[in-house]
């Protein structure tokens, strides 16, 4: 909201140095506040829409000054009333600039951090259930390419066991909508048109203790296995074990390396 502000003033700041018309001076103010309403309205409606929201609002401005100076100039061109070259310049410099952001610096910046990982917080996931907290500070947050992770220890209710606060907390995660878990990890995306970048959480119960992990960064690769190579072992005897190497997956959580170093095949699929 800051920024759709500053933005708006300034730009109509720069109009006041080109303007000619009083009428359609309001007319300009009004639709600068239109659109800094509809990139408000953008970022309120859909929280992941930072990055389009302020897209909105810099192109809207340059739009809109574009607009108004060529409807000035020819409302202006059989008067005589040339506007001095000198009182131009705060004009154009605003418009250069909006348009420069708009189509320039947003698009390279999401682009740019699509590549980077993030250490999502633990607000995300709203008011916990009671009688679970977060023990630690996340201070155990570590990055990889494209990804960054940090964890937390669960805390339940008195003698509740770590499955019950990890069944508890997935059932918290998912009235908040997120998607149900796959192989312990629920995933979703942080952005929305430009931001493809994802947060997924982890929930695990080991030793007798539940921990939390969440992740942002660019999404894994969604390797799909093709229905004829899925081979069920009819006894113990037909099962071998293969070791995957972790660069299948594009940077791999911890999690995710120690669930794809050991996959069982059946022993003629392992020897080939």
């Amino acid at each position: 909201m800051l920024v759709a502000s500053v933005v708006t003033v300034v730009a109509f700041l720069a109009w006041l140095t080109v303007a000619r018309l009083p009428w359609f001076t309001g007319v300009v103010l009004v639709v600068l506040i239109l659109v800094a309403v509809a990139s408000i309205t953008l970022a309120a409606v859909q929280p992941r829409a930072t990055v389009e929201a302020r897209l909105l609002l810099f192109l809207g401005v340059a739009v809109t000054l574009l607009v108004a100076g060529e409807m000035q100039r020819r409302r202006l061109a059989d008067s005589g009333d040339d506007d001095r070259a000198g009182r131009r310049w705060p004009y154009r410099i605003a418009v250069g600039l909006a348009l420069f952001v708009a189509l320039a610096c947003i698009p390279a910046a999401a682009w740019d951090f699509n590549d980077d990982g993030f250490v999502p917080s633990a607000e995300e996931l709203g008011p916990l259930p009671g009688g679970i907290g977060l023990r630690g500070a996340g201070s155990d947050a570590e990055c990889g390419t494209g990804r960054c992770a940090v964890s937390y220890t669960l805390v339940g209710g008195p003698g509740e066991s770590a499955e019950e606060v990890a069944r508890r907390l997935w059932g918290h995660l998912a009235s908040k909508g997120w998607p149900q878990p796959d192989g312990g990890r629920s995933c979703r995306p942080a952005g929305w048109l430009l931001d493809t970048r994802e947060t997924c959480v982890s929930i695990s119960a080991a030793d007798g203790a539940a921990r939390l992990t969440l992740e942002g960064g660019r999404p894994y690769p969604r390797l799909q296995v093709p229905a004829a190579s899925r081979v069920r072992p009819t006894s113990p005897a037909h099962v071998g074990v293969v070791r995957m190497p972790v660069s299948c997956v594009a940077d791999p959580s911890p999690h995710t390396r120690h669930r794809i170093s050991m996959m069982t095949f059946p022993n003629g699929l392992a020897d080939s």
